[in-house]
């Protein structure tokens, strides 16, 4: 009997391979679905951050550690303001993800369908807020298409003294508002290195900490 050439795949790789066919199959349902512009964005959105959300548990199982990740609305921060006039002020805080390691709270993402200049300042200023009032985290944005000059964010990033660590654009080329991926015609294909890019990373939070 001749041997089959079996090919061995790892754990990575199989997140990997599961986490693009649930990317593919939420564009698709995208693809089916029938509601305005903004019922779309908030469709997309939710997705994204649920997608997010469970593959960092998944990978925190598959490691066998404690690295969990959490609904930002559901784990909202105290902000504590000691106003001059002696008037304290306590503000909840999130963004879409929160991460804990270990039950210590490491870092936060905010998840876009696209990533534009608005956008991208909101976040980093969302970010900026966690580092003023105490929260020593890492601050991340994941998200499918690139809305964003160049020169833009780089002004942003220097204006907010490089609060963002690292954005992950899972779709190549820019985002175009005349042809959008929850079309048919207009889906992108998943960039397979920017995804693994991405699962690296929750790795490495997992094994480096």
């Amino acid at each position: 009997m001749s041997e089959m050439n079996i090919q061995q795949t790892t754990p990575k790789e199989d997140i990997v391979r599961l986490a693009e066919f649930e990317i593919n199959k939420n564009m698709d349902e995208w693809c089916a679905t029938v509601c305005s512009g903004g019922e779309m964005r908030a469709k997309r959105g939710s997705d994204i951050e649920t997608f997010v959300r469970t593959t960092i548990n998944r990978i925190g199982e598959l490691l066998n550690i404690d690295l969990v990740a959490r609904c930002g609305n559901d784990d909202k921060k105290e902000l504590i303001a000691n106003l001059p006039n002696g008037t304290q002020i306590i503000h909840k805080h999130q963004v879409d993800v929160h991460i804990y390691l270990n039950g210590a709270f490491v870092a936060v993402i905010e998840c876009k369908a696209y990533l534009d200049s608005c956008y991208y300042v909101r976040a980093c200023d969302d970010f900026r807020k966690f580092k003023r009032f105490g929260y020593n985290v890492k601050n991340y944005i994941f998200t499918l298409e690139n809305s964003i000059k160049e020169e833009t964010k780089l002004f942003t990033d220097y204006d907010t003294e490089y609060i963002c660590d690292n954005v992950f654009y899972l779709l190549d080329g820019k985002r175009s508002s005349a042809k959008p991926v929850y079309e048919t015609k207009h889906k992108k294909p998943i960039n397979k290195e920017a995804l693994t890019s991405f699962i690296d990373f929750i790795f490495a939070l997992g094994t480096t900490n």
